[in-house]
């Protein structure tokens, strides 16, 4: 039997059809950056030492896509523009006129108008975010029980008995964390941060600051600890599976009569068709998490831009407390985007972590 029969056999005994199906979808979701591809594609890749993509036709379609998502958010900037040379020229109405109660009426008026839309904007953004994490999340769910049984077939017995309730414990708190804690902290803070544009004085901007920088920093303590922890346990497992792996193909070598040797490569051969199918797998899955993850950082730094830009034009026509609102709008929502890398990254560790053990260095 060769060897792209026994990857054939390997293969037609997954069902991959849910993962792929994901992958369809995520690829659709990317606007084009990323194309759709199986593991078989990824396997033979493997095999032929083929790129699986054009990072020239990548950056490119990058490039395309954060530009239309700045035109796109052209539509928010130019409302919030509006209103605000509106509440400058009520500022100098009443300054010429000496109707200052009128001014002040139009001024809050034209202040929840923004509100109302930056609201309305942070609100969509921050449902795409969840939106993206739970994808994100089920995806990892349904990786876990494909890649390690292939692990512990390798011979992974300890990787696979400590690794999937360690990572699956790690993603299951973490997206309770996130869904639960960090995030809400988040929008409370951008709540903050806008009800302190109503009034000409700093009441709580420094309250939501505080809050902003501290789901930064618990999202990062979390990615540490789990990514930590899930690393130490892997390199610790590492090291007695393969103690265990060289043991019994030493033994079958020398202990089983005639075939031993014979016995010993075939379950060499088989072992590495798993280990390249596992592989396959997750880089598969790092793909879904890389195309899950690239369209919603680029709409939230578009919109974070768009943020900044209108914080730097409304300065000089309107309130400076509005445009100090937008410009920590705009931080607030890079933040966004910096919690949803730091989840996919963690999410990448985990993958990265299952496809380093087995790689090629157990049965040798």
């Amino acid at each position: 039997m060769d060897y792209d029969s026994i990857l054939q056999e390997q293969m037609d005994k997954l069902d991959l059809s849910e993962l792929e199906q994901i992958m369809d979808d995520a690829a659709k979701q990317s606007n084009g950056i990323f194309s759709s591809i199986s593991t078989d594609d990824i396997v033979q890749s493997f095999i032929d030492g083929k790129p699986l993509f054009d990072s020239e036709v990548i950056m490119h379609n990058l490039l395309d896509v954060f530009l239309y998502e700045i035109k796109a958010g052209l539509i928010l900037g130019v409302e919030i523009i509006s209103i605000c040379i509106v509440m400058g020229l009520l500022k100098n109405f009443s300054n010429s006129f000496g109707d200052k109660p009128v001014s002040t009426l139009g001024t809050v008026v034209c202040s929840c108008l923004v509100i109302t839309l930056c609201l309305k904007n942070f609100m969509t953004t921050y449902d795409a975010c969840l939106d993206t994490l739970n994808i994100m999340t089920r995806t990892m769910q349904i990786l876990l029980p494909i890649m390690i049984p292939l692990l512990i077939a390798m011979g992974g017995f300890s990787s696979g008995g400590v690794l999937n309730p360690v990572i699956v414990g790690a993603i299951t708190a973490f997206n309770t964390a996130l869904q639960k804690f960090i995030l809400p902290i988040l929008f409370v803070s951008s709540i903050f941060i806008l009800i302190n544009s109503l009034t000409e004085k700093d009441y709580v901007s420094r309250l939501a600051v505080f809050l902003r920088k501290a789901a930064v920093f618990f999202t990062g303590l979390a990615v540490t600890i789990f990514a930590g922890l899930t690393a130490i346990q892997g390199l610790v497992t590492k090291t007695a599976d393969g103690l265990l792996a060289n043991t019994a193909r030493y033994s079958v070598d020398n202990f089983v009569p005639i075939v031993g040797g014979f016995a010993a490569d075939s379950i060499d051969m088989v072992l590495s068709c798993v280990a390249v199918i596992k592989n396959g797998i997750g880089v598969l899955g790092i793909i879904i998490i890389l195309c899950l993850l690239t369209v919603p950082v680029i709409k939230i730094l578009a919109i974070a831009v768009i943020y900044k830009i209108t914080s730097i034009l409304v300065g000089p026509i309107g309130s400076k407390q509005i445009a100090g609102s937008l410009d920590e709008m705009g931080s607030a929502v890079i933040t966004m985007a910096v919690i949803l890398f730091l989840c996919a990254l963690m999410f990448l560790i985990f993958l990265t972590i299952i496809i380093g053990i087995g790689g090629g260095t157990l049965w040798k």
